[in-house]
């Protein structure tokens, strides 16, 4: 029955090639997204508040976009799937907030056009990207060179009505202070900018604004955290802790144990099925002892040299 349950249907056969999806701004999916987005960040997403400093760069650089004096790129951080209404939420609500604030006359909407995958239509759904499409995004594939998506990118770069959103890392990583290694496209489209407005005799320059984006819990979450927990160690066979304790110190003691049973479990699985002569525990301690050996003769023998 398991078998029949994960048994691949159509992916038995060759599947025709992703169409590009063309970008097709629509005024009024704007506006109704903009009216919408608050409702949805209280009732379809785990954010409770979002705010920013130091919008008083974006606002002056925003201003320059819409006099005509600069082509626009917003690279900004990718740690959470949340990113996209962040970025939204920044855009329509706190930047015009801060633009008057600080006496800078910026036209509506303050929008911007953005680059997303074009996987994301496949698990999310077909009305995501007629969504992302309405709202000025133009997609690109990922791990291949899509002519089409680069063609439309460096074109909205170059002539959008609106800056372009994208993020350098490529893809959510998960984490708040450790970035993944950036990718060359952002940088790539600047490049081709200036060359198509040298081209076309155009005096604008091309800015790259980096966005950090960073989340705080509003509490700490260990009772979830010890719930996860608990719940693997069930899956992994282990016996439950007896004494379901919230300090920090007990919950890692905790996670160190599951990851020498998962390490276990992926040795045995490769040697088993993939016939590779991985080392026991015992003879990684002995190779350990062993270098630990060598390594202080080493020393000692410089040492005695000088």
């Amino acid at each position: 029955m398991l078998h029949e349950l994960f048994m691949p249907t159509s992916a038995q056969r060759a599947q025709p090639a992703l169409a590009f999806i063309p970008p097709q701004l629509s005024p009024w999916v704007l506006k109704s997204a903009q009216l919408l987005l608050p409702s949805w960040l209280r009732w379809r997403t785990p954010l409770a508040e979002v705010s920013a400093s130091g919008l008083d760069t974006l606002a002056v650089a925003y201003q320059q976009f819409q006099t005509g004096q600069v082509r626009l790129i917003l690279a900004f951080r990718h740690p959470s799937v949340n990113d996209p209404f962040c970025l939204a939420y920044l855009c329509w609500q706190l930047l015009p907030q801060a633009a008057r604030s600080l006496n800078i006359s910026l036209k509506s909407p303050t929008h911007a056009h953005f680059i997303y995958d074009r996987g994301i239509p496949l698990w999310a759904g077909s009305l995501v990207g007629w969504l992302y499409s309405r709202l000025g995004g133009t997609p690109i594939q990922r791990g291949k060179l899509d002519l089409p998506g680069l063609r439309s990118a460096r074109q909205l770069l170059t002539d959008g009505a609106y800056p372009l959103a994208a993020a350098p890392e490529g893809a959510t990583n998960g984490h708040n202070e450790i970035i993944s290694p950036l990718e060359p496209g952002i940088a790539q489209l600047g490049f081709w900018a200036v060359e198509d407005l040298q081209k076309a005799q155009r005096c604008e320059q091309v800015l790259i604004v980096p966005i950090g984006i960073q989340y705080f819990y509003l509490q700490a979450p260990w009772a979830e955290i010890e719930a996860l927990l608990t719940n693997l160690e069930k899956d992994c066979g282990l016996g439950p802790d007896p004494q379901h304790c919230l300090e920090e110190s007990q919950l890692y003691q905790r996670l160190y144990r599951l990851g020498d049973v998962i390490l276990v479990e992926m040795e045995t699985f490769y040697r088993r099925f993939y016939h590779q002569n991985l080392p026991d525990q015992a003879t990684l301690e002995k190779n350990l002892t062993e270098n630990l050996v060598t390594v202080q003769n080493q020393q000692n023998r410089l040492l005695s040299l000088r």
